[in-house]
């Protein structure tokens, strides 16, 4: 290194020395429900009712569109940082995937139109070496709205029978609603098995 260089701090030097906690990427095109899913997750984890029932959640409250990026802390019982990227951001997501433990992807069931342009960033984001062999959820969201595409027709959409066999990570999906807290506990029990201690 030159004299005059200062290396940059980032996550991964501490995360290798075992001190810093593993990061989960929540990714997904905007309007697709992610900051109201980590808010709901961060909330079944502090709240839990007697005899380890999830407490009521409530309604759901307001969330604006990601610009950036969101930290949240999450104890599974182990720490982990979920660090939501807007989708907005798609072309610099590729700066976060060195530090990725494992991925949440985020697609809007209520929403056809959204269905190609997040088949093409699955896509993109499952081709990225980085990630080549980070566990993968992808989230089918919003099923509570009574225009949303059952698991069966988003399998089909997404062709992710062809996507699962290519890909070189597991990859798991779920059907989810944020809002009413459907399928939220599959995602904690996933992400509890994902980001397991070594």
């Amino acid at each position: 290194a030159s004299a005059g260089a200062v290396p940059f701090p980032r996550g991964g030097s501490a995360m290798a020395a075992g001190r810093s906690p593993p990061t989960v990427l929540l990714l997904g095109a905007a309007g697709g429900g992610k900051s109201l899913l980590v808010r709901r997750l961060r909330h079944i984890r502090r709240a839990r009712g007697h005899r380890g029932e999830p407490a009521e959640l409530g309604e759901p409250p307001a969330t604006l569109p990601t610009v950036g990026t969101n930290l949240t802390d999450l104890r599974l019982p182990r720490k982990v940082t979920v660090r939501e990227l807007g989708g907005c951001m798609g072309p610099i997501w590729p700066s976060y995937y060195s530090e990725c433990s494992a991925l949440l992807f985020v697609v809007d069931a209520s929403n056809p139109t959204q269905i190609s342009s997040s088949c093409i960033q699955l896509l993109s984001v499952l081709s990225a070496v980085p990630l080549a062999s980070v566990p993968v959820l992808v989230l089918f969201n919003k099923i509570d709205l009574p225009c949303y595409m059952s698991l069966v027709e988003m399998k089909s959409l997404f062709r992710m029978q062809d996507i699962v066999s290519c890909a070189t990570q597991p990859i798991t999906m779920l059907e989810t609603s944020a809002r009413d807290g459907t399928g939220l506990a599959d995602v904690l029990q996933w992400l509890r098995t994902a980001v397991k201690d070594p």
